[in-house]
């Protein structure tokens, strides 16, 4: 525009470029050069970009508060920035130093902060999906961060908020190991009861390890809580998350097939696990005969009777989100309290 000038303090390539064109941009221009990438970059391509002449590479997409350390600002006398400048300012502080972890590498050992719960079972239409809607519900109290991520790749939470995949899953499979928290909530969609939700991806037989642990390693350090819808069979999303949650509901029916193989199912998983009788609609006393035979036979612990709640399949069948009836959000109370997931003392919004 005449007689407007506009300053350039930064420069960010989406692709490769050659080696000339970028040093060119940092000696003339005097810029500093990063890129940018939604791939996992291996050390030692990190280091061939370095040595291209790129300051450093960050993820796709970038976090502002770190762009902003990269800003070099015009020198007062002379308008822009010498190269001789540069060389004699202080070095910056590279991704590593700001994230405190390696970029793309392994997990690192941070500690969790999350409780993380795994919602499973071996047979589908036992209720998993509501399930887990109804804890993250429960649990989104003030001041709480919850996310619920979906594990399983033939589930259908987005279309049970009637809302759009604009973000997925699958994403976890390329985001680095660490992230600030605006941008992990880059990856992740809002719904309107507060919480967080990462609805499935694309790939038909879900996340990787790789992208299942990477998933639970970042949600863990951002939330207070987790809640992870997986698959009723053993891909290995769902072995992942057996392995990984602080506590294992394995939800069953009162459909005899619902109970098959459910006990060495349970058993891959190191940490607490325990039952669920969901979608009941039998008398309490033979709701109560099913539950012993599924303890003494399954040997794991019932916390919670679900029974059928046809009003919020009315609500889902509207198009409206999921709400329970004042009996079935006392009884998600009520498990999260016998799992010690929900302190006693906490009360729902």
């Amino acid at each position: 525009m005449p007689g407007h000038t506009r300053s350039f303090t930064l420069a960010l390539f989406l692709d490769t470029w050659n080696e000339a064109t970028v040093r060119r941009v940092k000696e003339q221009l005097g810029l500093s050069v990063l890129y940018c990438t939604i791939d996992t970059i291996t050390r030692e391509r990190y280091a061939e970009l370095c040595q291209a002449g790129y300051d450093d590479v960050v993820p796709y997409p970038p976090a502002p508060d770190y762009v902003r350390h990269w800003e070099r600002k015009a020198d007062e006398d002379q308008g822009r920035v010498t190269l001789e400048s540069l060389v004699s300012r202080p070095r910056k502080s590279s991704y590593t130093d700001f994230r405190e972890t390696k970029p793309f590498e392994h997990l690192s050992i941070a500690p969790r902060r999350a409780k993380v719960i795994c919602v499973t079972g071996v047979k589908g239409g036992v209720g998993k999906t509501t399930l887990s809607a109804l804890m993250a519900s429960a649990l989104m109290v003030k001041g709480r961060r919850v996310v619920l991520a979906e594990l399983d790749p033939n589930g259908n939470l987005a279309g049970l908020f009637r809302t759009d995949r604009t973000v997925t899953a699958d994403r976890f499979e390329t985001l680095p190991d660490a992230l600030t928290d605006p941008e992990l909530e880059q990856n992740m969609m809002r719904t309107a009861g507060g919480w967080w939700l990462i609805p499935k991806g694309e790939r038909p037989l879900g996340l990787s390890r790789d992208g299942a642990e990477r998933l639970i390693h970042l949600t863990g350090q951002y939330a207070d809580y987790v809640v992870l819808d997986t698959h009723a069979s053993q891909l290995i999303s769902t072995v992942v998350a057996l392995q990984e949650a602080d506590v294992v509901l394995g939800v069953t029916t009162p459909d005899r097939t619902t109970w098959t193989d459910l006990r060495p199912f349970l058993q891959q998983g190191e940490r607490p696990a325990y039952l669920i009788l969901n979608r009941v609609r039998e008398r309490p006393r033979r709701a109560a005969d099913i539950v012993a035979f599924l303890e003494r036979e399954i040997g794991y612990r019932v916390v919670g009777v679900v029974r059928e709640d046809d009003g919020m399949y009315k609500r889902v069948q509207q198009g409206l989100a999921p709400m329970g009836s004042r009996k079935t959000n006392a009884e998600i109370q009520r498990i999260l309290r016998a799992v010690s997931v929900l302190d006693t003392s906490t009360k729902s919004k």
